[in-house]
C-alpha cells in the first residue's frame, strides 16, 4: 500500500481525475455484471421447453406465470407472446407485441456498456495530459533552478509525467477488456432472446394452426 500511496502521490493533481474515472468504471463493470450474470441468468432451452409444455397442455396462464415471475428480459418477451396468444389475437398482432416488448427490453442489457470504452479514451488522454504539464513544470523549473537542484526538479517533473501515464494507461486498459467482455455478452443475450422469441411464434402459430 505504500508503494501505491508513493506512486499516487508523485503523479501529481492528475491522478485525482484518473482515479475517478477508474471508480465510476468499476462502478459501471459492477452494476453490468450483476445484471448479466445474475438478474439475465436463465435457461433459455428449459424456459421454452415449459412453456410449450404448457401451451400444448392448454395452459398458457402457467406459462405466463411462470414467465412474470422470472422478471427478466427474455422471460419478458416470450410472456408476452404466450398472453397475447391467449387472447386470440391474429399472429401480426402477437408479433407486434413481442417487437413491442423486445423495443422496451434490449436497450436496457445494452444499457452503461458503451461508457467503459469512453471512459477508457478519457483516461488515456488525462494520462497524456498529465505528461505533458509534467514535462512543462520540469523544464520551466529547470530554467530558473539553481545548478545543486536542476536534478531534482527534473526527475520530480518527469515523475509527474511518467506516472500519470502509466495511470492512465492502468486504468484504460481493463476498461477496455471488460467493455469487450461485457459486450460480448450482451450481444449474446440479445442474440438469445431473439432466437427464443422467433421459436416460441412459430410454435404458437403452429399450435393455432393445428
Amino acid at each position: 500500500m505504500e508503494v501505491v500511496a508513493r506512486f499516487f502521490q508523485d503523479g501529481g493533481h492528475w491522478m485525482y481525475p484518473i482515479a475517478a474515472v477508474s471508480a465510476l468504471s468499476f462502478a459501471v463493470v459492477f452494476e453490468r455484471a450483476i445484471y448479466y450474470y445474475i438478474h439475465c441468468r436463465i435457461n433459455a432451452k428449459a424456459l421454452l421447453t415449459q412453456i410449450t409444455r404448457f401451451v400444448r397442455n392448454n395452459e398458457p396462464e402457467k406459462a405466463c406465470q411462470l414467465c412474470a415471475k422470472m422478471k427478466n428480459p427474455l422471460a419478458s418477451v416470450l410472456e408476452s407472446a404466450v398472453w397475447h396468444f391467449m387472447q386470440n389475437e391474429p399472429d401480426q398482432e402477437v408479433q407486434n407485441s413481442v417487437d413491442e416488448v423486445a423495443l422496451r427490453e434490449l436497450p436496457r442489457i445494452q444499457r452503461r456498456t458503451h461508457y467503459l470504452s469512453l471512459f477508457a479514451n478519457i483516461s488515456t488522454l488525462l494520462g497524456l495530459l498529465g505528461t505533458i504539464f509534467g514535462l512543462q513544470q520540469a523544464f520551466g523549473a529547470l530554467a530558473a533552478a539553481d545548478a545543486a537542484e536542476k536534478s531534482t526538479v527534473l526527475a520530480q517533473g518527469i515523475a509527474i509525467a511518467m506516472n500519470t501515464t502509466a495511470m492512465g494507461l492502468i486504468v484504460a486498459i481493463p476498461c477496455m477488456v471488460f467493455y469487450s467482455v461485457l459486450g460480448a455478452k450482451s450481444n449474446a443475450l440479445i442474440e438469445e432472446i431473439d432466437e427464443s422469441s422467433v421459436r416460441l411464434l412459430n410454435f404458437l402459430y403452429a399450435q393455432r394452426r393445428s
